[in-house]
């Protein structure tokens, strides 16, 4: 039973409507190389902005699918791509070529997606509690089952092949699916929804929904490997949906009720003006000078590095 009232809440954590025309746009991602900028979400379409001039270069048509995340490749011009779909489920655009790679073998997709540190590597989250791991080729490496409560999100370490997993708990694994660790970050039931590794590699921060009985008390942890918390912060509005540290690791920013922009030791620096218009995708740009955010009214938004606003993008 509470397996399924966590998988149910998950879907609700990217299904839910806000009053809105456009829909929400769940994902955004700025390419390491500063030339694009990413967006995906409710409308079915895949969206490629000049990083440089914010103009719409390229619109990727994906028909009847939520798309979830979006992960650029450390040094490739590709994208991975992540849907709630039965058919689409994740797949690899290569934006030379404008051709996609399916992921062979993928049972179905939810939210999780990343390269590991060289991009020999791309971990996709199953809905069904697994994870999967394929080449840059869209071949199967391994496949095993990272949370039994569903994985809503992973993050591969910045320098080897360790992989983080959150949903219920927090899980550390290598790429063959063994398992390194595992720990609750709290004594209630908790959803976490997001989590990357800090550039050093020492310990990683983690957002969630809030306990799971009154969907409360949400917070950014920071974590080792090793099952120590080191910060913890309590506070916002909504469930913290996405978080990015800059980089140079000296700033985090997530995603929430508004902007929050964090140092590395988990102090608040500067936030945005709360509204409705609750965030979900975020991104820095390579050069830390801007952040990239999209929001559950379908709106994208550029930011200083001091959360102020720049521009609004045109989807």
């Amino acid at each position: 039973m509470l397996k399924s009232i966590i998988k149910i809440i998950l879907c609700l954590c990217l299904t839910q409507s806000y009053t809105q025309d456009k829909g929400i746009l769940w994902t955004v991602a700025w390419s390491p190389n500063g030339n694009f900028i990413a967006v995906g979400g409710d409308q079915g379409d895949l969206k490629i902005f000049s990083g440089k001039t914010f103009k719409l270069l390229k619109t990727f048509p994906v028909k009847d699918v939520i798309l979830s995340r979006l992960k650029w490749h450390p040094f490739q011009n590709k994208l991975a791509v992540i849907t709630q779909s039965s058919t689409f489920k994740a797949k690899i655009l290569d934006l030379d070529s404008e051709e996609w790679t399916n992921l062979k073998g993928l049972k179905n997709s939810f939210r999780g997606l990343d390269w590991n540190y060289n991009g020999t590597l791309l971990a996709v989250s199953e809905f069904e509690d697994f994870v999967s791991v394929f080449d840059v080729n869209g071949k199967l490496v391994s496949r095993f089952r990272a949370d039994k409560k569903g994985v809503a999100g992973l993050d591969w370490h910045p320098k080897k092949n360790v992989l983080v997993t959150v949903g219920s708990e927090i899980g550390v694994f290598n790429h063959l699916g063994d398992t390194l660790n595992m720990f609750k970050p709290r004594s209630e039931e908790v959803i976490l929804l997001c989590l990357e590794w800090h550039k050093s590699g020492n310990y990683f921060a983690v957002g969630d929904y809030g306990d799971l009985e009154k969907a409360e008390n949400k917070r950014v942890q920071f974590w080792n490997a090793k099952g120590k918390k080191l910060k913890e912060i309590v506070g916002g509005v909504v469930e913290y949906r996405n978080l990015r540290w800059n980089k140079n690791g000296k700033k985090l920013a997530t995603a929430s009720d508004a902007l929050r922009i964090w140092n590395k030791k988990g102090t608040l620096c500067v936030e945005s003006k709360s509204t409705d218009d609750y965030l979900w995708g975020i991104d820095w740009s390579p050069d830390g000078n801007y952040i990239v955010t999209s929001n559950s009214k379908g709106k994208i938004v550029i930011w200083t590095k001091t959360a102020e606003k720049v521009l609004e993008l045109q989807y």
